[in-house]
């Protein structure tokens, strides 16, 4: 009996387990970033934030655990570890910091630095500017640091009890506190890892650096030992005590994190979220596809009175019934060939569909995610031949690189280049130097120039190869039936085999043309002929209005046209005018406007058309077979 009792109260005096930890991050999985948190060993992944249109991110928890700040847009808002009791603090911020006790919070909003409750309540404003970012509380809550713009660079200043002091310059990334309040670790000029007393005095240098890097963080080991901070190679530790920085993960992260009381640190990456102990094993929590990865990441407590909610499915990027294909983002590009279609939606996000399949082939990483807005590329160009499909992507300001891409449907990636350049100046409206990519059937070809030589043709065969090209540029306006038209410097049209030669030239002032069957459709300005492909003879002309024309508009600026020639086909043809897609039929020049068209492309088969469709579709194609064509 005693021994029950004896039991029974060591029981019941023992000390109560702390709650568990959990790993909180941020992941535009769903196209819209949002908060979630895993349990260290990868399993319980749950959801912290729903809905809305603007990104969550760099989230970080209170030092007890127990709240998760977080930055939505530019809002400040705290909450519980499982995203209930939600509160926004602070309509504009920048970074924040918390203090040592949980209680309150540093902010940054535009050059000024302020402090408010956890709970809530008027943030204070603590310094004027005139340009003061980066906050960072000390453990008590009575000091903060924070980066002050200054003659050169940056300055690192102290503010306590209403004095300031310019403790170190040349910083960089927010400051960080050292548990016990006595040191002050930040990142110098180089992006050597320094720290220094908040009172000043000598800044003492513990890691080397390796160019500056402005967003670059450190954080202080719980016990004060050690400094893990981040550099371009990855995930580092040093220890205070002296010897050489250990690279603990590789590759660049964007967040750090240590466990309260432990020896593992949480970090994020541009592949996913992970945990490394300090002997450098490593876990993967959670995973990024391309376009997820968000800044930030923390250790978060999981008292049993939380209740974490499931993970809501990632949304389809692309639906598709009878005759209409819907995108949740915008169609960039699309390019027909026979009865499929092929479109862009961003950068290396492609696919291709027929009207009537149950589903569309995705081409590359066909997610929501892939499609932010924030994707450094641009698509400029696309064309669809049989099986293989063929675009044109590129990136940059001063200097412009570019690559042409190749891929089949049979393969559903994103392809390979084939070739590709890095050339300045942006501002020269032929650059990239490639461009005019054309496709039907068999047959791929695209313009190739640079600033000393003109236009000229090339095949897309495997490696690219060069058919066709004159003293003045030579430009590939349209295929068909393995016939390329070509237009010189002087707009006169040259038809030409799949290897060169030359079938026929007409003598004309083109803007452009369009090749089907025995029709050589061609733009002048103010009117749109039909010649005979096969002897040349003019069979019809029908009057256009007399606005900037020019061919299908397939180089990368084209900022004054209002008429272009797109298509044509079976005794018809597309121009648009002014943003709007029309058909005319070239016997009598009846000319019907296709309500709501942004693009088209006319085959054999019938009409492709993109237009624009209300939320969560803003991205549509619609087919209509010949036979119901209104022309």
């Amino acid at each position: 009996m005693w021994t029950t009792l004896l039991a029974a109260a060591l029981l019941t005096g023992s000390k109560p387990k702390p709650p568990a930890p959990r790993v909180v991050f941020a992941d535009a999985r769903t196209g819209v970033a949002q908060l979630y948190s895993v349990q260290p060993s990868g399993r319980g992944l749950a959801q912290l934030t729903f809905g809305g249109s603007t990104d969550w991110r760099s989230p970080a928890a209170s030092p007890d655990g127990r709240f998760v700040a977080a930055l939505r847009g530019q809002q400040l808002w705290v909450m519980r570890p499982d995203g209930s009791l939600a509160r926004l603090l602070a309509p504009s911020a920048d970074s924040f910091s918390w203090s040592g006790d949980s209680r309150r919070l540093a902010f940054g909003s535009g050059v000024t630095v302020w402090t408010v409750a956890r709970s809530g309540g008027p943030p204070r404003r603590v310094t004027n500017g005139p340009d003061d970012v980066s906050p960072s509380l000390s453990p008590d809550g009575r000091s903060i640091a924070f980066l002050r713009a200054g003659d050169p660079g940056w300055t690192l200043v102290v503010r306590r009890d209403g004095r300031e002091t310019v403790v170190a310059p040349q910083v960089w990334g927010i400051p960080s506190w050292s548990p016990d309040g006595r040191w002050i670790a930040f990142r110098g000029g180089d992006g050597e890892v320094q720290f220094v007393r908040p009172s000043g005095g000598p800044v003492r240098t513990i890691a080397p650096g390796a160019g500056s890097l402005l967003s670059a963080g450190t954080a202080w080991s719980p016990d004060g030992r050690r400094i893990a901070y981040e550099d371009l190679d990855g995930l580092r530790v040093v220890a205070l005590s002296g010897g050489a920085p250990r690279l603990l993960v590789k590759g660049q992260t964007h967040g750090i994190a240590w466990r309260r009381g432990g020896d593992q640190i949480a970090f994020a990456t541009g592949s996913g979220v992970g945990i490394v102990t300090l002997a450098g094993r490593a876990r993967t929590l959670a995973r990024f596809a391309v376009g997820e990865a968000q800044a930030g990441v923390g250790w978060s407590a999981a008292p049993k009175d939380l209740r974490y909610r499931t993970v809501e499915p990632i949304p389809p990027l692309v639906e598709v019934s009878g005759r209409e294909l819907r995108s949740r983002v915008p169609i960039r590009a699309l390019s027909a060939d026979g009865d499929r279609v092929a479109y862009a939606l961003c950068p290396h996000v492609l696919g291709a569909w027929r009207p009537g399949d149950a589903a569309q082939v995705p081409l590359g990483n066909a997610t929501v995610a892939a499609c932010r807005p924030d994707y450094p590329q641009a698509l400029y160009d696309l064309a669809l031949a049989g099986d293989r499909l063929a675009y044109m992507v590129r990136e940059g300001g001063i200097q412009v690189r570019w690559w042409l891409m190749l891929t089949t449907l049979a393969r559903r990636d994103e392809g390979t280049a084939v070739a590709s350049g890095a050339d300045c100046c942006a501002g020269d409206p032929r650059q990239p130097p490639v461009g005019d990519l054309l496709g039907d059937g068999s047959l791929l070809v695209y313009g190739a120039w640079s600033r000393m030589t003109p236009e000229s043709i090339w095949r897309l065969d495997g490696a690219p190869a060069q058919i066709a090209g004159a003293d003045g540029d030579l430009q590939p306006l349209s295929l068909d039936q393995g016939r390329i038209v070509a237009r010189a410097a002087d707009g006169s049209l040259e038809l030409l085999t799949a290897d060169g030669s030359v079938l026929r030239m007409l003598d004309v002032r083109a803007l452009g043309a369009a090749l089907a069957g025995d029709d050589l459709v061609v733009l002048v300005q103010g009117q749109l002929r039909d010649y005979s492909a096969a002897t040349g003879d003019l069979l019809h002309a029908w009057p256009l209005p007399d606005v900037p024309s020019t061919g299908r508009c397939r180089r990368l600026f084209c900022p004054t046209v209002r008429l272009t020639l797109d298509d044509a086909a079976r005794g018809l043809a597309v121009y648009t005018l002014d943003g709007a897609v029309h058909l005319l039929r070239l016997r009598d020049g009846f000319d019907y406007t296709v309500p709501g068209a942004t693009a088209a492309e006319l085959e054999d088969t019938g009409l492709f058309y993109a237009y624009a469709g209300e939320a969560p579709w803003p991205g549509r194609i619609r087919f209509v077979p010949f036979a119901e064509l209104p022309v």
